[in-house]
Order: C-alpha cells, then sequence, then structure tokens
C-alpha cells in the first residue's frame, strides 16, 4: 500500500509538505498575536490613573510646598476630567485617520511628556503637565473600548473586566506609593516622577504589538475579500448622528454623574480625612485600600453584567453603595472610616460597568467608538463641575459636608438615569439608514 507520503511525492514531485511545528502553526501565531496585544492593552491600562491618583494624594503636600490656593487645588481635581472631555472628543476623529493603535501610541507619549513636566516643581510646570497627560489619558480612554471590540468581540466583558482590574491596581499602587517615595527622596515631585517609568514601559509594549495588530487588520481584509467572513467594517458613524438619539445622551450622562464620586475620592478623600485627623500616609493608605478592594470587583461586574440580559439590579447596587460611602463620610469621616472604604470601593466598579455598556449598545465597532467617544467627552465635561467647586465651597463653608451633600445628590441622579440606561429595552445607538 502506498503511504501518504508517497502520494504526496507523486502530487508536485517535490516530496511531502513539510509538516509545520508548533511554533510556526497558524493557531499558535494568532494567540500569540492576540496575547500581546492584550499585553500591550493591560500596560496602558495600568497607565490611566497612575497620575490622577498621585496628585490626589500629594495635593495637601503640593499645594502646601507650591503655596497653591483653594482655586488652584480645585482646579488640579478637576484639570482631569476637563483634559479627557478635550481630548475625549477628538479620539473618533483621529482613529478614523490614524488608526485607534497609532493614536493610543501617540497618547501614551504626551502622558510620558505631561509626567514629567509636571514632576518639575513649578506651579505652571504642574497644571500644563497634568493637561497633556489628562489628554494622552483621555485618547486611551476612549479608544480602548473599540481596541477591545476589534481584538476580542467575543470576550469583551472579560477583556473589560480585566483591564477595569488593572486600571484599579494602577490607581491602587499610585495612591499608595506616591506619599512614600516623596518622603523618601526627601521630594514631593519624586512622588510624581516615579510614573513616568510605567508610561514608558506600556508604550514599548504598545510598540511591540504593532506588527500583530497590523496582521490582524490584514488577516480580517483578506477573509472579507474571500467571502469567508466579513471584513472588518471601516464605516464611520458621524457624531452629529449620535447626538441626535437620546440613549447616547442618557449614556453621557451616567458616565458624567459616576465619575464626579470617582473623582472626588481620587482628588480630595485624602484631604478629607486629614482634616479629620488623619496624617499623609494613613490618607494615601485609605486611597490605595479603596483601590485594592476593588480590583476583584472591577473585573468580575462587567464580566458577569455582559451576560446579563438587564443590568439594572447591578448598577442601582453598585450606585447605593456610593450613596452610603458618601453619606458615612458626612456622618463619621474618622470612626467607620473602614466600612466607607469597602462601600466605595464597591461603588467605584460602577465605571467598568458602564464602559461594558459602550459596545453593548454601540452594537458594531464604529459605533461604539461615535459612541464612547460622545459619552465621556460629554460626561467628563459634566463631572469636572463638582470637583472643580469642591475645595472652594469647603473653604466657604469651613466644613466638608455641603460639598459632600452636593455629591450625595449626583450619585442618587446616578441611579435615576443609570435605571433608564441599563435597562434592556435600550437597544442599541441607530445608524443612518436605520428604520
Amino acid at each position: 500500500m502506498r503511504t501518504t507520503i508517497e502520494a504526496s511525492q507523486d502530487r508536485d514531485g517535490s516530496g511531502p509538505d513539510p509538516v509545520p511545528t508548533a511554533l510556526e502553526h497558524p493557531a499558535t501565531r494568532r494567540a500569540t498575536g492576540t496575547g500581546l496585544i492584550l499585553a500591550g492593552v493591560i500596560l496602558i491600562a495600568a497607565n490611566l490613573r497612575l497620575s490622577v491618583s498621585a496628585t490626589g494624594a500629594l495635593l495637601d503636600q503640593l499645594g502646601a510646598g507650591l503655596h497653591l490656593s483653594s482655586a488652584v487645588q480645585s482646579f488640579l481635581t478637576a484639570v482631569w476630567p476637563l483634559a479627557f472631555a478635550v481630548g475625549g472628543i477628538s479620539g473618533s476623529w483621529l482613529a478614523r485617520k490614524y488608526t485607534a493603535g497609532t493614536v493610543i501610541a501617540a497618547a501614551l507619549g504626551a502622558l510620558t511628556v505631561g509626567q514629567i513636566v509636571h514632576s518639575l516643581h513649578d506651579t505652571p510646570a504642574l497644571v500644563a503637565g497634568s493637561v497633556l497627560a489628562g489628554l494622552g489619558i483621555a485618547l486611551a480612554n476612549v479608544l480602548l473600548p473599540v481596541v477591545v471590540r476589534q481584538y476580542f468581540p467575543d470576550r469583551v466583558g472579560q477583556v473589560t473586566g480585566l483591564y477595569a482590574m488593572v486600571l484599579a491596581g494602577g490607581s491602587a499602587v499610585a495612591a499608595l506609593a506616591s506619599v512614600p517615595v516623596a518622603s523618601a527622596f526627601h521630594s514631593v515631585d519624586a512622588g510624581l516622577a516615579v510614573w513616568v517609568i510605567p508610561a514608558l514601559i506600556a508604550l514599548a509594549g504598545w510598540f511591540a504589538a504593532r506588527p500583530q495588530r497590523a496582521a490582524h487588520s490584514s488577516n480580517a481584509h483578506l477573509i472579507g475579500a474571500t467571502g469567508t467572513a466579513p471584513a472588518t467594517p471601516q464605516a464611520h458613524l458621524p457624531l452629529r448622528h449620535v447626538a441626535r438619539q437620546p440613549l447616547a445622551w442618557a449614556l453621557a450622562a451616567l458616565f458624567g454623574l459616576q465619575s464626579v464620586g470617582a473623582y472626588v475620592i481620587m482628588g480630595w478623600l485624602p484631604s478629607i480625612l486629614g482634616s479629620a485627623g488623619m496624617s499623609h500616609t494613613a490618607a494615601g493608605a485609605v486611597l490605595s485600600i479603596i483601590f485594592f478592594l476593588n480590583i476583584p470587583i472591577s473585573y468580575l461586574v462587567p464580566h458577569l453584567g455582559s451576560r446579563m440580559r438587564d443590568q439594572r439590579p447591578m448598577l442601582l447596587g453598585l450606585t447605593a453603595a456610593s450613596l452610603v460611602g458618601f453619606v458615612g463620610l458626612i456622618i463619621a469621616p474618622s470612626s467607620l472610616t473602614w466600612l466607607w472604604v469597602v462601600f466605595f470601593a464597591f461603588g467605584m466598579a460602577t465605571f467598568p460597568l458602564v464602559l461594558a455598556l459602550f459596545p453593548a449598545r454601540g452594537g458594531t465597532p464604529h459605533g461604539t467608538a461615535a459612541l464612547s467617544t460622545f459619552s465621556q467627552s460629554i460626561g467628563y465635561l459634566l463631572a469636572a463641575i463638582v470637583p472643580l467647586t469642591f475645595g472652594m465651597l469647603h473653604d466657604a463653608t469651613g466644613s466638608w459636608t455641603l460639598p459632600l451633600l452636593i455629591v450625595v445628590v449626583v450619585t442618587v441622579f446616578q441611579g435615576l438615569v443609570g435605571f433608564y440606561v441599563a435597562s434592556p429595552r435600550r437597544g442599541t445607538v441607530s445608524e443612518p439608514g436605520d428604520s
């Protein structure tokens, strides 16, 4: 009987076709490429809150060292959502012109330079560097959901949960380590400058995954051309079309309302606890513990939420946790601090749940890009209002009670809007030509 090898030799006269090794197998190459892209996403996510948490943990020391007024300190807590709003609005247009991967690389460069500038121990540099870093973070914030939808369409909830978990971890590390680093080097600027290192690592990791991202895009076009699967959609959904839809405005409002509480915690909680008699190091540790507790929660929430037909119970439960935390901070800021820490850890998981709603309500990659850009830009403008006035209200009243009461009201509205957005009847944003 003739062997398979002999038959192969007869066909083309060149001997048997070589058997691909495990490393050469197409499935292995695809898995390796996907792994590199995922690693890049994780490295980027780790950097998206380092500067924010570090600035919040060091705010009192920055204020004392640079003789900052309460207005400037308020601006430093609000500059992040303001920069996110301004930078985010251009995310969809830039991604369409240069690709999401290229824009994210540029965003990481802006973040790196911004972190260097805002550690130069100068008030204008502090503000300018924060704005530049914020613009970089904004673009990555807006486009990461698009990257997840493009490269991991069957694992949106899992990957969103993973990068939200890493984002929370980065926040925790920055909040915990910034004050000790500043103390070790006898310089508050060192507590800011140290976070340039992970930004450079993320930039290198994203460039390392560039060939795999290009191969993925090429394969998508090739598959579409051969007719075996549809090509990756290249259409664009104009923001003006999204802006005419109530669902987009509701999601923007939800994103902004949940961001208010998050930025008050990241920017002002150490100062609030300091007023209650806690040391800078201990207050930074409290903030970091919130983020550490939030790590597994941030992974589970979008992962489970993406499997739920109705996300309203989960969203309302997380909102209630935030509400209890802020009320508790008014009533007993020092005696029951650790109890409020637990509630805040759950409440801040609203953020990854809202992130998971972008692809769910966007429907397609270009719908997700437009909805993410619109919602985050409008939402961050809304989110900047309360942190901007938070410190000034404290100075005017001599108490944290009124500012915190405003956040309580904002959180109630978050629950109401979330009840609307998370309803399974909402569907997805419509596109031009949809009936």
